[in-house]
């Protein structure tokens, strides 16, 4: 229990340190000391509610080569290893199985990952120190042991407007044990795919909301600037776009651009509109220009409304 004292502390005195320079691992719930008296509190409510996710997600990132997958089988073993009631798992770095002492507070329901500090051999090898881990802890601080497939298809690439960035899902496995772990968005590398998504969420009313509402009035689907630049419509908007080399694939960039070029993509856009819906055009223009002003959270604030906790 000393030990485990003396790491909880050392665990506190990093996050701290790191939460003046991270906004990922800021701190708003008091002090050290704050901490220490909630845990020594016997009140059943919880005023940190992400402080086992934080110390969790620490571990993690310190003892990323010690995951370990929990094994569902029993192929492969031995009649006696079968008569073992441990939970039985797969370390990342050892091709023999190691398990998870009936002693952890962890057998009730063993998880589907864990990080251990070391491994105590006796007849067989049990994992010490050990702590659940979430698989995506696993892409977002052991990235390089994981290895990524090319982009998929489907799921769709999308634009995330808090971001303000174009992403595209891939399949990553994990170790050299080709561990499957669940679909990862990355950003997209490839400068033409890139420009057409953003170029359908533009015209879909997902960078700046106000198209939404003239979706009817389109003479083209936005999906369009997906396929080929078959269309005069695709081909012009695309091209202009490219801006000499200058892609305008985010808001930031549109709005730079229409900080010196107000009425850049004017004719564009406005080829998408239906010839009745002309006039209306120009109300929609001025909107576009108020709302590339704003960030992401201010032009979907129900989407990005904050839990209270």
């Amino acid at each position: 229990m000393e030990e485990m004292s003396k790491l909880r502390k050392q665990l506190l005195r990093l996050i701290f340190h790191h939460s003046k320079f991270c906004d990922e691992f800021a701190w708003n719930f008091g002090g050290p000391d704050d901490v220490e008296q909630a845990w020594r509190s016997e009140t059943n409510k919880k005023p940190m509610l992400n402080e086992e996710e934080l110390l969790g997600q620490g571990i993690c990132a310190g003892w990323a080569d010690r995951v370990a997958k929990k094994i569902n089988t029993f192929s492969g073993l031995s009649k006696e290893d079968r008569k073992v009631r441990a939970a039985r798992y797969q370390s990342c770095i050892l091709d023999d199985t190691i398990y998870l002492h009936r002693s952890s507070s962890l057998t009730q329901i063993p998880p589907e990952y864990v990080v251990y500090s070391e491994l105590l051999t006796t007849k067989r090898s049990y994992m010490h120190g050990v702590t659940s881990v979430k698989p995506g802890w696993l892409l977002k601080y052991a990235s390089s042991l994981c290895t990524f497939s090319a982009p998929l298809e489907d799921p769709k690439p999308y634009y995330e407007p808090k971001n303000d960035q174009v992403y595209c899902y891939v399949s990553p496995i994990f170790s050299r044990h080709n561990w499957q772990l669940p679909l990862h968005s990355l950003s997209i590398e490839d400068s033409t795919i890139r420009l057409q998504i953003f170029a359908w969420a533009l015209l879909k009313g997902d960078v700046l909301p106000c198209l939404r509402v003239v979706q009817k009035f389109l003479a083209l689907s936005p999906s369009a600037v997906l396929g080929p630049a078959s269309q005069r419509r695709v081909g012009d908007l695309l091209s202009r776009m490219k801006n000499g080399g200058k892609l305008i694939d985010s808001r930031a960039a549109l709005r730079h651009k229409w900080s010196t070029a107000p009425d850049f993509l004017y004719p564009e856009i406005q080829a998408w509109i239906q010839d009745k819906y002309q006039s209306q055009f120009e109300a929609i223009w001025e909107q576009m220009h108020q709302e590339v002003r704003l960030e992401g959270h201010e032009l979907f604030p129900k989407r990005f409304k904050k839990v209270k906790g």
